[in-house]
């Protein structure tokens, strides 16, 4: 896929969350947590990744799955752990003060209270116990001086996090929503075949997120790489595979192609039971399968 474009909006909060903890005197009220929050799907994470790079800043990335463990301390450890990491890469390169920035990615689906199943455990608390410490005491870490290192956290609703944690001074809460021209700019970046229809593009789709037209651009792609496959056999193409050989697939896009794959993604997300009760009689080829009547 196409480096997807990332708006301006974004590129600025992120840009100058990570300068100001970059400076080699950090403004004293400049917190150190950037709190990326807003829809499912709409780029946080993957912008925030593709920014980096670009920016040429190396990046810690914890998945909120890594803050579980059956050991009670363990996930609080681990935070310290990664931070101090960054903070020696940091201070490890000889022209200076080395980029380095820390992202928790939805973080709010590990620790957040999500009601009555949430569990209260030892390990919920010591991971805000411990990002509150950072947040309050950037350079001073496990008994050590040490750099300071930008934190981004992404989620969907942070209202299921520890007040304390998200309030002004310790996080920059920054809502990412795209609005209609913003997703429009990032679609287009997508399709550059497309881009004087990008608007009929998204007046097809409107309450889809830009991971939905990224998930039609992969399976164009999967069109045309099968096309490939097909044409010289399964085997031969694995076995140039074996000897490094990459194939140049022509891109073939236009704009009805696209919205039938993406009318076929749409139908494939509405889920549906697919388990039936042994109990119910077998149809025949004329007759539909029905659940029994209610009692």
């Amino acid at each position: 896929m196409t480096d997807a474009r990332i708006p301006s909006r974004f590129h600025r909060e992120v840009t100058l969350h990570l300068y100001k903890n970059l400076m080699p005197e950090p403004e004293p009220s400049a917190p150190l947590i950037l709190g990326i929050h807003g829809p499912s799907g709409e780029g946080k994470t993957y912008q925030c990744e593709k920014l980096m790079e670009r920016l040429g800043i190396e990046t810690s990335l914890v998945s909120g799955g890594e803050l579980e463990s059956v050991e009670a301390g363990e996930p609080a450890r681990l935070v310290r752990e990664k931070y101090l990491a960054c903070a020696r890469m940091r201070a490890s390169s000889s022209r200076g003060l080395r980029p380095v920035a820390l992202i928790f990615n939805d973080i709010d689906a590990a620790i957040g209270n999500w009601g009555d199943m949430v569990q209260y455990t030892v390990n919920r608390q010591n991971i805000f116990g411990e990002l509150m410490h950072l947040a309050d005491f950037p350079q001073h870490v496990d008994g050590q001086r040490v750099k300071r290192v930008p934190i981004i956290i992404t989620g969907n609703d942070f209202t299921k996090l520890y007040g304390p944690l998200i309030r002004p001074g310790r996080m920059r809460p920054f809502p990412w929503a795209p609005t209609r021209i913003e997703k429009s700019e990032v679609v287009a970046s997508m399709f550059p075949e497309l881009r004087a229809d990008c608007a009929q593009l998204l007046d097809e789709f409107p309450d889809m997120p830009i991971a939905f037209f990224s998930a039609i651009r992969n399976d164009l792609a999967d069109d045309l790489l099968w096309e490939h496959i097909a044409a010289i056999g399964p085997r031969e193409a694995l076995e140039r595979l074996a000897h490094g050989l990459q194939p140049k697939i022509p891109g073939n896009v236009t704009l009805p192609r696209v919205i039938a794959t993406g009318r076929v993604i749409r139908a494939a997300s509405s889920y549906v039971n697919h388990l039936w009760s042994s109990s119910w009689p077998t149809p025949t080829q004329d007759q539909e399968r029905k659940p029994p009547p209610s009692p």
